[in-house]
């Protein structure tokens, strides 16, 4: 018997033969005893398993037709005119999956009693089969109630059955294709569900996929908005909030590249409070403070992004960041002649990034620039004694050098206007 996704919890149906009742749809329950099985999928679905079937049978002498399934247990669909050996099928678009199975039905005192045999599949086989199932069940219900659960099953295997050609079909890369039959298999499954999130899921998964393949992030935010209040599965969550990311990310570059920032950021901003610690999400919304000269914002968003991240390793990543945005709102500040805070942003820019080398220099330069070569040459000494990499040490004396070259055209300079 082939195996639902294990979320998915159906109900088993079966149809009555004249000799057992009268015309119409009769509901049994009972218990499925599993003897021998197929494939390597079949772990934990040995021995009894509850089950439900439903048969349908128009008229006397007619043929019969219904489905069963039970939990875990995919839905399958019999039909035939002897009731010694129903043809069943399962909901899945590769025929020889959805074929080879059969279905014996006997009436009894209690009930009906009734023996699965599936098409044997090979041990290697990432999949289950019953080879022998037997199913002792009685009749539980007739009439509205009884049609009312062949309806279900009914719009229940159909949607399974499409979504299998549509997840077919996406494995294949025809996404195009997909994508309808996508949305037809949820419209189908969602009145049969009765609000069960675990019948839902794979419907929504496998729609939500085919939105981000086919590159529609406005639809599959709509989809997001529309039903992550209802998803509790942390697993489909974590897709859902994955694809929310990645659309976020593509709706705010769009953004981003027609240079409308305000929607930009917004966009950024919702992905950063799904994925805080994402380096791209953080890079997206630096692009847009940095593109638009907001270096304080830039400031207050690493900062806050730094206290929240425990990492060591991006949170390095993130210093390395922050000090170079102190870098360049340091260049504004001497711009507008506000020295004293441009040196103060280069010393942060130097303490986050102890490492390189080039917040030192520039604060040295900046020194030179306000008249004291002294104190800058008194910086880049305690430069070379911090760092001992050559490549930092020889910036640092060419940076000394090109200060002294400075320093006596200025003097040349001086005396001449003097």
């Amino acid at each position: 018997m082939k195996l639902l996704p294990t979320i998915v919890i159906v109900t088993l149906f079966c149809v009555l033969q004249p000799a057992v009742s009268s015309a119409g749809v009769e509901l049994y329950t009972g218990a499925m005893d599993v003897v021998n099985v197929s494939g390597k999928a079949c772990a934990g679905l040995t021995g009894r398993q509850a089950v439900t079937l439903i048969l349908r049978q128009e008229q006397e002498g007619a043929a019969v037709s219904g489905y069963f399934g039970g939990q875990g247990i995919a839905t399958g669909r019999f039909s035939g005119n002897d009731l010694s050996r129903l043809e069943v099928r399962y909901p899945y678009h590769d025929q020889i999956k959805a074929g080879g199975h059969f279905l014996k039905i006997t009436p009894s005192a209690n009930g009906l009693l009734a023996e699965l045999r599936d098409r044997h599949i090979e041990a290697a086989v990432d999949d289950c089969n019953f080879d022998l199932a037997r199913m002792t069940l009685s009749r539980t219900g007739s009439g509205e109630p009884a049609e009312a659960r062949h309806k279900i099953m009914a719009g229940l295997f159909d949607a399974h059955l499409m979504r299998s050609e549509a997840f077919d079909l996406s494995h294949a890369g025809h996404y195009d294709s997909a994508l309808p039959l996508y949305e037809k298999a949820l419209a189908l499954a969602e009145p049969a569900a009765g609000g069960s999130e675990a019948l839902l899921a794979p419907y929504l998964t496998g729609l939500a996929n085919a939105y981000i393949k086919l590159g529609r992030p406005d639809a599959f935010n709509k989809l997001y908005d529309e039903r992550i209040g209802t998803i509790k599965d942390e697993g489909v969550r974590a897709i859902f909030s994955g694809h929310r990311v990645s659309s976020l990310l593509k709706t705010g570059k769009a953004s981003l590249a027609r240079e409308e920032y305000p929607s930009a950021l917004e966009s950024f901003r919702k992905a950063y409070l799904l994925q805080p610690q994402s380096r791209e999400v953080i890079a997206a919304i630096m692009a847009v403070h940095l593109r638009t000269g907001d270096f304080d914002s830039a400031i207050a968003f690493l900062e806050g992004t730094l206290k929240n991240d425990e990492n060591e390793k991006s949170s390095q990543d993130v210093r390395r960041a922050l000090a170079h945005v102190y870098s360049l709102r340091s260049k504004k500040l001497e711009k507008e002649g506000k020295v004293a805070e441009a040196e103060a942003d280069l010393k942060s820019a130097d303490a986050l990034d102890a490492y390189s080398v080039q917040y030192l220099v520039a604060l040295a330069r900046l020194r030179h620039k306000a008249g004291s070569l002294a104190d800058a040459e008194k910086l880049l000494q305690k430069g070379l004694d911090r760092f001992q990499h050559q490549a930092a040490r020889q910036e640092i004396i060419a940076a000394r050098d090109k200060l002294r070259q400075t320093e006596a055209i200025l003097k040349k300079l001086r005396r001449a206007g003097g």
